[in-house]
């Protein structure tokens, strides 16, 4: 996991991100664009479901911009372990195909969003500004959202 020390600071001003994508390509990418953000710090990235239950625990994120396919499993399933550990914690899947299913599936689960990977960093950003704030975000037609 990649933090510095200066992240791990309570900032009330900024957004506290955690991003679990196990492609470092992709994180790498995220990593740089979260950088030029003034109101987002990304706490830390990690790559797995078991490492980012620890990383939820110890940083207590404001947001945990999850992938859903993990190396040692699904994103979707660990959202109930993260929230244990951290429950003021929220969720937002990150993904590169979805349903109305599968955001049913997330909002059973407590997550509080779904984005789809094809889309702008500039909706990313505000997904996440949004899910931070309370709302719940699905990027796909779902019954109730």
């Amino acid at each position: 996991m990649s933090t510095s020390p200066t992240d791990s600071r309570r900032d009330s001003t900024r957004l506290r991100l955690l991003l679990v994508e196990d492609h470092s390509m992709v994180a790498m990418a995220l990593g740089s664009a979260f950088d030029t953000v003034d109101d987002i710090v990304l706490v830390g990235h990690v790559a797995s479901v078991k490492q980012a239950v620890a990383a939820t625990e110890r940083q207590r994120p404001d947001v945990v911009l999850l992938d859903r396919r993990l190396p040692d499993g699904d994103g979707i399933d660990a959202i109930a372990r993260l929230r244990a550990g951290s429950p003021q914690t929220r969720v937002l899947i990150f993904t590169g195909a979805a349903d109305p299913g599968l955001a049913e599936r997330i909002a059973e689960a407590g997550g509080a969003g779904l984005l789809l990977k094809a889309g702008l960093l500039e909706d990313l950003l505000d997904t996440i500004r949004r899910v931070a704030a309370g709302q719940d975000v699905f990027d796909v037609d779902s019954p109730g959202r």
